[in-house]
């Protein structure tokens, strides 16, 4: 069983949940003839968006999966981490594999113990951390834009959900001890008006050459949560700057680009670890990893319309080349 913390259809989940399925069919799990796949979507990220409507949606898949008896159980993202993946600890009879962690291992490791190391973790978990590769983003976005001045800088945007939160300390973490190619300023917005008031306070500032918008769920004036795509419709239509894309998908969307988390290949790297279980190798034995791939993408409408001429060098080096219109 696949449990998502987000829709059928969200840009985080949807792809990490094909790579999945990609992985097993690879290894020879086919649905229908050695294989039976089912989905949950907790569907956290708009519609039950409170701690305790979480709570409940996690609940409901714990019920879902006492229902179907799985083997294996693949969570994405972190609140079915959390909610689902915590529980089932050193459950009897059903190992547990995750994607898109963005909170640390070894945190969530003391709610409930499952990591002896990342090695050799000794429980009946593994997974995939979802590493930003940020540094990586930060050269490919200042060889795009061309050499920065003393005081030039990029600034990262999180909000203060448990995602935010997550990603917030991901960013520390990945340049604790480093210099990046551009400066890095990272700013916290708590809703939407906050978000909207800031991308047009960084509009004036000359000295901010990018932005890494990674607010992904902010409540309206009027009580409606936006996801991704309406926070990041607005952002293109409204923002000055071009915007680093934290996924592919992303700046498939409409963001500038960068160097991208590729979501498909990390669910992909989670299917391989739930193939390897499913054909006897103990969860706890196998390694939990950092998601291997990125993607170097851009967006040549987003950047047309910025009046950015993205060196030819650089554009063939990228993965994906996306035009919206």
């Amino acid at each position: 069983m696949v449990v998502h913390s987000y829709s059928s259809e969200h840009v985080c989940g949807k792809p990490q949940g094909d790579g999945v399925a990609s992985a097993l069919a690879e290894d020879g799990w086919v649905v229908g003839k050695n294989l039976a796949l089912r989905s949950f979507y907790m569907d956290t990220k708009k519609t039950f968006t409170t701690p305790e409507a979480i709570a409940e949606r996690g609940r409901l898949a714990l019920q879902a999966i006492d229902e179907f008896k799985p083997q294996v159980v693949v969570v994405l993202d972190d609140n079915a981490v959390k909610e689902v993946l915590l529980p089932l600890v050193d459950r009897e009879g059903v190992s547990v594999v995750f994607s898109g962690m963005n909170g640390q291992p070894d945190n969530y490791s003391r709610s409930a113990t499952f990591l002896k190391s990342l090695q050799q973790p000794g429980h009946n978990v593994t997974g995939v951390y979802e590493k930003l590769h940020l540094l990586k983003s930060l050269r490919v976005i200042a060889a795009s834009l061309g050499d920065a001045a003393p005081g030039d800088r990029v600034v990262g945007i999180t909000d203060y959900s448990p995602t935010g939160n997550a990603i917030t300390r991901q960013f520390e973490l990945e340049l604790e001890g480093e210099s990046p190619s551009m400066g890095w300023e990272l700013r916290r917005v708590k809703d939407f008006e906050e978000y909207k008031a800031l991308i047009r306070e960084l509009n004036e500032d000359r000295q901010v050459r990018a932005i890494y918008p990674a607010a992904l769920s902010l409540r309206t004036l009027e009580g409606e949560t936006y996801t991704a795509g309406k926070i990041f419709e607005w952002t293109t239509q409204n923002s000055q700057k071009p915007e680093m894309a934290l996924n592919y998908f992303f700046s498939k969307i409409g963001l500038f680009g960068g160097a991208a988390v590729d979501f498909t290949r990390m669910g992909y790297q989670a299917g391989k670890k739930a193939a390897r279980i499913l054909a006897g190798t103990r969860a706890g034995d196998i390694p939990i990893e950092d998601a291997s791939d990125y993607a170097i993408v851009f967006n040549l409408d987003r950047a047309q319309s910025l009046g950015i001429d993205i060196p030819k060098a650089l554009l063939t080096a990228a993965d994906h080349v996306y035009k919206t219109k």
